[in-house]
């Protein structure tokens, strides 16, 4: 592994994780579950969600009324070797649920931290989570 590739892998490494946040916060599910490969799976609350189709069925069930918004911070990403890279970050996860057509700014339930374990896998579309597990670590 040569220096530019550990570079190219963190950067875009990095980029799953906000997009994530992105994805997740605004309701877009196909970008979601476009970014692990069709095999990956999220670890939530002792649950494991594998493949696509849980994935759809764990967005789905989410409260149609509810804002949400992931802040990012502290991503750390470490190549393994040229196809794998394992990372953590943490983040803090706020939301609110609001009437249908309420604006902004609205009350906001008490902040969750947590952080993620990330395993990552370089696709022919680029990298991918292979595997992401969500550890709470201050909850309200």
């Amino acid at each position: 592994m040569d220096f530019e590739q550990g570079m190219r892998c963190e950067q875009e490494c990095a980029r799953l994780s906000h997009d994530f946040a992105w994805a997740v916060d605004r309701g877009l599910h196909d970008a979601f579950i476009a970014l692990f490969i069709p095999e990956g799976a999220l670890e939530r609350a002792g649950e494991v969600l594998r493949g696509p189709t849980a994935l759809r069925r764990f967005l789905e069930a989410m409260p149609v009324n509810r804002t949400m918004r992931h802040l990012c911070s502290n991503i750390r990403i470490d190549m393994t070797d040229e196809r794998h890279a394992k990372g953590t970050s943490a983040v803090m996860m706020v939301h609110a649920l609001a009437a249908t057509g309420t604006s902004l700014p609205l009350p906001a339930a008490v902040p969750l931290v947590a952080e993620y374990e990330d395993d990552y896998l370089l696709t022919d579309n680029g990298w991918k989570f292979q595997y992401r597990k969500t550890i709470i670590v201050f909850k309200p």
